[in-house]
């Protein structure tokens, strides 16, 4: 399944400079990804960018501020598509609505943003404590918004009341962590991979009546 690096300012053209950056954190997020934080070489970088290394230090002064800026682009794409697509929903929307567009929205993020996720899952828990310090605030208020979705829908009697939003969080987050390294042949699109994960995530979110059938 083709996955993109949308990383750059959308709604506008970007300038040469905005591009250039764009384009060595999306190499730094590929070479992240391919080799870990303590084997991610700048000079890696610079040869997937298609670049001299020394023009690297124009954009960023050390390895660890780019690493940084490729984590926390990866945070801020994903967060921010979910963030969007519940926003832009009704009002009328219920809480059970909101946390199926959230969970579906997250989801086709995840496979959208390709090697930038794949690096922020892989070298997270590596990189330098003042750095994961600087990151954290993000995923936090993240992880707050998720649960108040959850609890929301719960509340509203939309999801059965003994799901941990935790638990729920970080199996949405995991399932849908390697998609993009998936055989080829077990996807057609990511819009039907986003639908059969968001259906069987649903299935278990709903409670079930006596004959066995999830109740919508």
């Amino acid at each position: 399944m083709p996955t993109t690096d949308p990383v750059g300012t959308a709604g506008r053209r970007q300038s040469k400079s905005e591009a250039t950056r764009a384009r060595i954190i999306t190499a730094a997020a590929k070479v992240l990804a391919e080799t870990g934080f303590g084997h991610t070489r700048l000079s890696a970088i610079a040869d997937e960018a298609g670049m001299q290394i020394g023009s690297l230090y124009y954009y960023f002064g050390s390895k660890d501020e780019l690493v940084e800026a490729a984590l926390g682009e990866a945070g801020a794409l994903i967060h921010r598509a979910v963030y969007s697509a519940v926003d832009d929903l009704p009002e009328t929307a219920t809480p059970g609505e909101r946390l199926s567009t959230a969970v579906r929205s997250f989801i086709r993020a995840r496979i959208e943003v390709g090697n930038l996720s794949a690096a922020h899952i892989r070298n997270y828990r590596d990189v330098p404590k003042e750095m994961r310090d600087r990151l954290r605030p993000s995923l936090e208020r993240f992880s707050e918004f998720w649960a108040a979705l959850v609890h929301d829908a719960v509340e509203s009697g939309e999801i059965r009341s003994d799901i941990d939003p935790r638990i729920l969080h970080m199996f949405v987050f995991h399932t849908s962590e390697q998609i993009s390294k998936w055989p080829a042949a077990l996807t057609t699109s990511t819009a039907d991979t986003v639908e059969v994960m968001h259906r069987l995530i649903l299935a278990g979110l709903h409670d079930r009546d006596d004959g066995g059938d999830a109740r919508t």
